[in-house]
């Protein structure tokens, strides 16, 4: 029976300590293909989103509606 394996110890350097300032750059996004996602992409993309959300709700909202006269 082998012996039970240790955990590594948690490495202090990949993580700034909680009083570390957070840097003011806006943080960059990559895509699958790795390439860099815009912000005006990301809002276009929710504009896109939300846009598709409302319309479906409002056509089911009409849909109900319509009763069938039968």
């Amino acid at each position: 029976m082998e012996p039970t394996r240790k955990l590594d110890p948690p490495r202090t350097g990949d993580s700034p300590s909680p009083g570390a300032p957070k840097s003011r750059e806006p943080e960059r996004i990559f895509g699958e293909s790795g390439r860099e996602i815009q912000q005006w992409e990301i809002t276009l993309g929710k504009v896109i989103f939300y846009l598709t959300v409302v319309t479906a709700l409002w056509f089911f909202y009409w849909l109900n509606g319509i009763q069938c006269p039968c």
